[in-house]
């Protein structure tokens, strides 16, 4: 069965802050506290220190090392090459934990038995294990309903693919344009109105992408009309 967590961590890194704005969203619906609720916002920030930091000494090493190359075997009359600083890694989250991990588990397994949990959390709060993409042509299924402020909400499930881009068209516009390319539901196209201040219909549709190559038949087209 596929596991949930990230093992690339740069990926990780990404999924816990998609992880901490979920929970942000939908905890107190699932029962956690406010200050659990921060901590995964913590948890998140940590994580990102802990990674970057990582990579930015391992990059100073290799700055390092052909520092000292030009000291000791550099030809005669180079110029003095300038000292590497130190990175600048900032610092972990106000009330950081280690065990990062083993807590985002906890956090999950703790939601998905909620009463009140369901599928749509578990995806915004990226704890859902990928799925096999179905077998013949993938097509996106894709929703959109309009909220306030003009933003107009778009869902859609991944099933197992690595994105889904998304293009749109609205108003008097004939040409479709691509919006975004994502990587877990829901995504918020908050655009302002070509014409300002008044209502447009806006059309989308979608497909997926596999290793950077887009596959699949294109979603149907759905609409929605973004409004104050």
């Amino acid at each position: 069965m596929s596991d949930y967590v990230k093992t690339n961590e740069a990926d990780l890194v990404i999924q816990l802050n998609d992880h901490a704005a979920g929970v942000t969203t939908h905890g107190a619906t699932v029962g956690f506290t406010a200050p659990e609720i921060a901590q995964a916002t913590t948890d998140a920030a940590t994580a990102t220190h802990a990674v970057n930091g990582q990579s930015l000494y391992t990059s100073k090493g290799q700055e390092w090392t052909e520092y000292k190359r030009i000291l000791l075997y550099g030809p005669l009359n180079d110029p003095m090459p300038g000292t590497p600083t130190a990175p600048v890694t900032g610092a972990p989250g106000i009330g950081a934990l280690p065990s990062i991990v083993a807590r985002f588990r906890q956090r999950a397994e703790r939601m998905k038995a909620h009463p009140a949990y369901t599928q749509a959390i578990g995806e915004d709060c990226r704890i859902v294990a990928p799925v096999a993409p179905p077998a013949g042509t993938p097509k996106p299924e894709l929703t959109a309903k309009a909220e306030t402020s003009y933003v107009v909400r778009l869902t859609f499930a991944m099933r197992g693919h690595d994105k889904i881009e998304i293009y749109s068209k609205r108003g008097s516009e004939v040409d479709w344009t691509l919006i975004t390319v994502d990587t877990n539901t829901p995504y918020l196209d908050g655009r302002l109105p070509l014409v300002p201040n008044t209502p447009e219909v806006r059309e989308y549709r979608a497909r997926y992408v596999d290793n950077d190559v887009p596959i699949g038949d294109w979603s149907d087209v759905v609409s929605a009309t973004a409004q104050a």
